[in-house]
């Protein structure tokens, strides 16, 4: 039968006699019997089987096609549940009349509501014809409101939406309400995704994997737009980001040509709010205080957020900031790492153990952090007409962390070692014993380092237009920028004072500890036998800049068969990456413990809450003061007499390298990178043996052009030394150097899905993806290590990379069986070819001054002739030599497949729970082979479990994450040996009450059982670091106008 406003009105007539007291009964339960169908079609039904006065706007909603409804369901649960991923809206009138409207009628645009036009508007089910009356005036009144669910429950729901209406495998989260996200940082929310996995700085999480591709493999965008980042590579900072100006959060784990190129792992969304998604005027608020269990402090949180309309709702403006402190301590124990394969000796030079793995050395550590982050968000709406909406989005964020570790150290030299034990299967040394004397010059160490701060600004601007140029095409036009800088150039500072000691190295505890002999608690060695050692300020400088222009078009043909819509677009993205850093030419003028350190330079240091057994408190210092003390005459020639060097040889030193003076190092780069896209996919419609399916097939094409300038070493000579098996490089001034590079990349893509049934999804998808190199690794400049006799090596980049390419196909199946539970399975397969490994090979250079160097022997024109019966060696003679040279390439391939389970489940008792579990498998796994040079990085398990409570005004959460052992890197430290992490267990819990309609108290606590985040080397006993960042706790006030 037609559906026309005559039918319906006959329908509402006849249903009149059975509808009344709308507003009591839109708790009751009904039964539903309503298949998938156009909104006009089934909102008739629903209105029908549910005996209620519905009023829906015709015009607007007869190619809108809504879910399907079976079963018992209260009146609200069954509407939201019929409209949801329709863009259809719910509202209830204080009189319980249900309204159905658009996306554009919620923003403002044609609204039948607020502009009391209901001529477009047909009621389906009236109690008579003054109730219709009263449903006009409650409309034209505004004495309306939007059902919106919030809480868990709410923020799942959206989530399984999201889930489930899209064209491919796409993982969600939402905000609880607005300015309450699930957790206290995105990063950890995101972990709560099967497949995903995070990396943590201080406590707090900061990077992502997602099936087993680290950071640089993910394209992060906020409001569809990429950000720019404050590091050498392209992995986001989570930690820049506040989680209270975050509204979701989407994981777009397969590809669609629509979506940008770059990410093999995922493309990740995060969104923010604009001022149409809210009716009219609404503010929120909140303050949290936060307190670290290892320092025993408190800190603040606050954040707001107003949003307004006007105008009749076609412009909107919203504002929204969020500033927090937070000062915390992070203690370690710390290892640069292990040599395997040495001899230990004893001062007199008698062997002490052979063929044994000790570590390079042991830092018992206390980072103190003091975090500062501002956050600011704006959006401008305007909607000049009911076909176009513009928006402007800025945002904002500057985040500092001042970093100050202290340090304990001990350094290990395999020529002073007593009473060695070692592993006799791995060959572990388990303890040692190192003796300072006057020659074997063994000291212990306080180090002071600013090495881990930032000093980060980021900000992003975006332009959209949208526009419905006809009913059956839609246009958008987007336009953005953004910018990141990490400063820290000359505000980082290393300075190390200490003296000649003993001390050893035990690991029978189970963690990697240090015993210097003379401390005891905090019983110390006087400080006026404490020496300068090392002073050394700089710091590096990171600037990125990404420029953006889009245009999508999306063409829906109405009355059609089988094709339902077509995309397509260009795309253009200009990026820009510099990097430098500063730093002095004098740092090590006092090392070795010469010159004294003056005791009013030092103050006792206690390192709060440390590791049991281990050594608490030492001295410390400040490092700008210690190298005000290095740059006295005094100082200077108090270091000659104790070296035994003519006085005044420091002081020249330092006058010839302008004192401490900043220079600007050579390894500075600019990386200039174009991308072009263009794209085009289909979608087509259908079913099959009465099962719906969608299908969706197209391409994107995209051409990448880079260019690099860089800083170019040019070796002029190499030349002989003292000890006949080392040598000097004699180096040219640095000359800049331009490399470019460029390729093309097709990436086709299928999504498919088929509905099983009316609540079960069966998804297949086959696409292409890539990642291109970090951009850090196409710098040219050359590094020309230590020359040796028959060991002659560099290092470099590559500006002749090529990107990551992957062939990937998933499969899925999702059971979605309530309002917000479900199950799901999934499986995916990655092929990637064209991995970027680290690989040394022979380059030729020319010594364009080897015959002009003084003193040098081959100073003859007939240097390249001398003969090798001279007894020169080979590195010596003629005009050219061929180094080692180490640089990235595209190596090797590697094939990733996975299975990802989740399930979510809600009972009528307010209780539910989130399970999920991720099983990775690679043929790139780290191997017994230590000629190994390629291992997937970051591959690993990971399982999840949510349980909560929510009804009323109470809610409460405890969540469980753990990542499994995973390789962090497989050439790490001084012996280039492979970095493991262990697997590593989270407990979080929160737990919130809603005092009014208004005002809201929660508390919030992470990593409640403080578990240590422990690294290893290649054995199991050979442990690298152990990092305790302790508990946080919060307690806030959170309200809502």
């Amino acid at each position: 039968m037609k559906i026309t406003p005559t039918v319906l009105l006959t329908q509402l007539i006849t249903c009149a006699v059975h509808a009344s007291g709308d507003a009591s009964r839109l708790g009751e339960t009904a039964q539903f019997n309503i298949s998938e169908s156009r909104a006009d079609v089934s909102l008739t039904e629903f209105a029908q089987q549910s005996n209620m006065t519905v009023i829906v706007p015709f015009e607007q909603v007869v190619n809108i096609k809504t879910q399907p409804l079976q079963g018992h369901y209260t009146i609200v649960e069954a509407a939201l549940h019929l409209i949801e991923g329709t863009g259809l809206n719910l509202s209830v009138s204080g009189s319980g009349k249900l309204f159905i409207r658009t996306d554009d009628d919620s923003k403002g645009k044609d609204s039948m509501l607020q502009k009391n036009k209901l001529s477009s508007a047909i009621i389906v089910a009236m109690s008579s014809l003054a109730g219709a009356q009263a449903i006009a005036q409650d409309a034209a009144d505004g004495n309306f409101e939007e059902v919106v669910v919030t809480g868990i429950r709410g923020s799942l729901e959206r989530s399984m939406d999201i889930k489930r209406d899209s064209s491919g495998v796409v993982d969600a989260i939402s905000a609880e309400d607005m300015g309450k996200f699930p957790d206290t940082n995105v990063a950890e929310s995101l972990q709560r995704i099967t497949g995903v996995s995070i990396d943590r700085s201080g406590g707090e999480g900061q990077s992502v994997t997602v099936r087993g591709f680290g950071p640089s493999f993910n394209t992060v965008m906020v409001n569809g737009r990429q950000m720019a980042t404050e590091n050498q590579d392209r992995a986001f900072s989570f930690d820049t980001l506040s989680a209270e100006l975050v509204r979701g959060v989407n994981v777009y784990k397969t590809s669609n040509p629509s979506m940008a190129s770059g990410g093999i792992g995922s493309a990740i969304d995060v969104q923010t709010a604009r001022p149409f998604d809210f009716n009219g005027l609404e503010m929120f608020g909140s303050i949290k205080g936060t307190y670290e269990s290892l320092n025993e402090k408190t800190y603040p949180t606050v954040s707001g957020l107003i949003s307004n309309t006007f105008a009749d709702d076609t412009l909107g403006v919203l504002l929204a900031v969020s500033h927090s402190e937070r000062e915390n301590y992070v203690n370690s124990l710390f290892t640069a790492g292990y040599r395997p394969g040495l001899n230990l000796f004893n001062e007199q030079g008698d062997l002490q153990a052979g063929n044994v793995t000790p570590p390079r050395n042991l830092d018992m550590r206390t980072e103190q952090q003091k975090r500062t982050r501002t956050n600011a968000n704006v959006s401008l709406q305007y909607a000049p007409s009911d076909d176009v909406t513009v928006t402007f989005d800025g945002f904002h964020s500057n985040y500092e962390v001042d970093a100050k570790l202290n340090a304990l150290a001990a350094w290990f030299e395999p020529n002073r070692v007593t009473d060695v034990d070692f592993n006799n299967e791995t060959r572990t040394v388990t303890y040692m014993n190192n003796v300072g004397t006057e020659d074997t010059r063994a000291a212990t160490d306080f180090v002071v380092n600013h090495g881990d701060s930032k000093f980060v600004t980021l900000n992003a601007f975006g332009l959209n237009v949208e526009w419905d140029v006809t009913d059956e095409l839609v246009a958008k036009f987007d336009a953005s920028y953004s910018d990141a800088e990490n400063d820290m150039a000359g505000k980082e500072n290393f300075g190390v004072i200490g003296h000649i000691n003993t001390y050893d190295f035990d690991l029978s505890s189970g963690r990697p500890l240090a015993n210097h002999e003379g401390y005891n608690g905090s019983e110390i060695p006087d400080r006026s036998i404490m020496k300068m050692h090392v002073g050394s300020p700089g710091g590096p400088n990171s600037q990125d800049e990404i420029n953006e222009l889009r245009a999508d078009f999306e063409y829906t043909p109405y009355n059609t068969s089988g094709f339902t819509s077509m995309r397509f677009g260009a795309y253009r993205q200009e990026r820009e990456k510099a990097y430098y850093s500063v730093g002095v030419d004098n740092g090590s003028l006092y090392g070795g413990y010469y010159a004294s350190a003056p005791e009013e330079l030092m103050t006792k240091f206690t390192a709060p809450s440390f590791f049991p057994g281990a050594q608490d408190t030492w001295w410390t210092f400040d490092n700008w003061e210690l190298y005000d003390v290095m740059l006295t005459e005094e100082k200077a020639n108090e270091n000659d007499e104790m070296r035994g060097n003519d006085i005044g040889t420091t002081w020249q030193a330092l006058q010839d390298g302008n004192m401490f003076e900043l220079t600007v190092n050579d390894d500075r780069y600019t990386v200039r990178e174009d991308i072009s896209s263009l794209y085009l996919d289909f979608t087509f419609e259908g079913d099959v043996m009465n099962l719906p399916w969608t299908v969706n097939v197209g391409a994107r094409y995209a051409e990448t052009s880079t260019s690099v300038d860089a800083v170019q070493t040019v070796l002029s000579d190499i030349v002989a030394t003292g000890d006949p098996t080392l040598f000097e490089t004699v180096e040219g001034s640095p000359t800049e150097v331009t490399e470019s590079n460029s390729y093309t990349n097709l990436l086709p893509s299928i999504n498919a899905k088929i509905d099983l049934q009316d609540d079960m999804v069966l998804r297949f998808a086959s696409y292409e993806t890539i990642t291109r190199p970090t951009l850090t690794e196409l710098s040219p400049a050359l590094n020309i290590g230590q020359p040796r006799l028959q060991n002659l090596t560099a290092s470099g980049g590559n500006p002749n990379l090529k990107p990551f390419t992957a062939e990937n196909w998933d499969i899925s199946y999702e059971w979605y069986y309530g309002d917000a539970s479900y199950l799901s399975v999934a499986y995916f397969n990655k092929e990637v070819e064209n991995f970027i490994v680290t690989l040394a090979a022979d380059e030729e250079f020319t010594l364009a001054d080897r015959a002009e160097t003084p003193d040098n022997i081959c100073a003859t024109d007939q240097c390249a002739d001398i003969a090798a019966d001279e007894g020169l060696p080979d590195e010596l003679r003629g005009l050219s030599e061929t180094l080692r040279v180490t640089r990235p390439r595209n190596a090797e391939t590697a094939e990733v497949n996975g299975l990802e389970l989740a399930w979510t489940h809600l009972w009528d008792n307010g209780f539910g729970v989130t399970l999920n579990a991720t099983k990775t498998d690679s043929n790139a796994q780290l191997s017994e082979d230590r000629d190994q040079t390629f291992a997937l990085i970051g591959l690993g398990d990971s399982q999840n479990a949510v349980v909560f409570y929510e009804r009323g005004p109470f809610q409460a959460r405890v969540a469980f994450n753990n990542r499994e052992q995973f390789l962090q890197a497989i050439n790490n430290g001084p012996a280039s040996e492979p970095l493991t992490v262990d697997t590593y267990g989270q407990w979080d819990v929160s737990a919130s009450y809603d005092v009014n309609d208004i005002f809201s108290v929660y508390f919030e606590g992470v990593n409640v059982t403080e578990e240590e985040l422990v690294s290893r080397g290649r054995e199991e006993d050979q442990i690298i670091s152990v990092f305790d960042t302790g508990a946080r706790y919060s307690v806030g006030l959170r309200a809502r106008f």
